[in-house]
């Protein structure tokens, strides 16, 4: 047998005996250790979790939303005048021919010019800020506006590489200093981000935490995916870390515990959010998982 060979198998050999303690799969305690460790299970049951696609937020200037706004209600008013006047004139011209045919027309002529200039300043908001903001009743657009004068509301465009993620999306989280607010996809923008291949989202974020966000802020930002994954979530008070990894405790029998693996952990406010590798009705070491560890490691019966 060559000597490479035999080094290779010793450096083999050690190697497995240096892993062999993360791989250990289990351990056996009897009730009355289990009484003494505080070992208390608990099932599993399904969560879903909604994946984050990283993005940009850039805050727009609402300053042109606001005078498109206000040059519409004031066109509104002009066209409500002159539609009123219209139809005096038509009805004053049938009764009694107060009124000459040329007036009558230049009447008509003036309410439909009016009309249509309703008409092109809705379509240029349309086309300014896109459909989401176009849909909107002048109520809900008057409100918005508002909103962004008094601070309390702020439009952000949202952008990701090649549009990844926007098909569809509802939610998405800006991050302001140490946490984020969450804001309310309006509808797809119009001006595109020519670095990134984007259309981009307009995004409406709402809240005390509006006020933070200037005109031209540039932020990190994360859209929320419209499939949620399914999966579970493993309370923090379950999750031993050893060598790097995460682990859990599973009660396989009366007196048996299987070390499991948590493999590609989510982190969330409550836990780990896991999409693989655990079922729902597993039974899960939720008080006492050190403990348990500590027994593995020391081989208690």
């Amino acid at each position: 047998m060559s000597k490479p060979f035999l080094r290779t198998a010793a450096v083999a050999f050690c190697f497995a005996l240096a892993v062999a303690p993360a791989l250990a799969a289990g351990v056996q305690v009897n009730a009355d250790i289990q009484h003494r460790l505080g070992i208390v299970t608990q099932r599993l049951t399904v969560s879903r979790q909604s994946t984050e696609i990283d993005a940009f937020a850039k805050v727009l200037d609402p300053a042109p939303l606001a005078q498109s706004d206000s040059d519409l209600q004031t066109a509104q008013a002009a066209a409500a005048a002159s539609a009123a006047q219209a139809q005096r004139s038509k009805a004053l011209h049938a009764a009694d021919g107060s009124i000459a045919s040329k007036d009558v027309e230049a009447a008509v002529s003036q309410a439909r010019q009016d009309a249509l200039k309703v008409t092109l300043l809705r379509r240029q908001i349309g086309l300014a800020w896109g459909p989401g903001v176009a849909r909107m009743s002048d109520a809900a657009r008057n409100r918005l506006v508002q909103a962004l004068s008094s601070g309390s509301a702020a439009l952000v465009h949202v952008d990701t590489h090649n549009n990844d993620g926007q098909a569809g999306a509802r939610f998405v989280k800006v991050d302001i200093g140490d946490g984020s607010a969450r804001g309310v996809v309006i509808g797809p923008a119009r001006a595109a981000e020519p670095r990134l291949q984007s259309s981009g989202l307009i995004v409406e974020v709402t809240g005390s935490q509006a006020m933070l966000l200037s005109v031209g802020l540039t932020q990190s930002a994360h859209i929320e995916s419209s499939t949620p994954q399914s999966g579970v979530l493993l309370p923090r008070a379950a999750v031993v870390r050893f060598r790097g990894a995460d682990w859990v405790y599973l009660r396989t029998g009366p007196a048996s515990f299987d070390r499991r693996l948590v493999q590609n952990p989510v982190p969330e406010a409550d836990g780990l959010f896991v999409a693989s590798g655990f079922n729902a009705g597993d039974e899960l070491v939720v008080k006492g998982a050190q403990a348990l560890f500590a027994a593995e490691q020391n081989g208690t019966p």
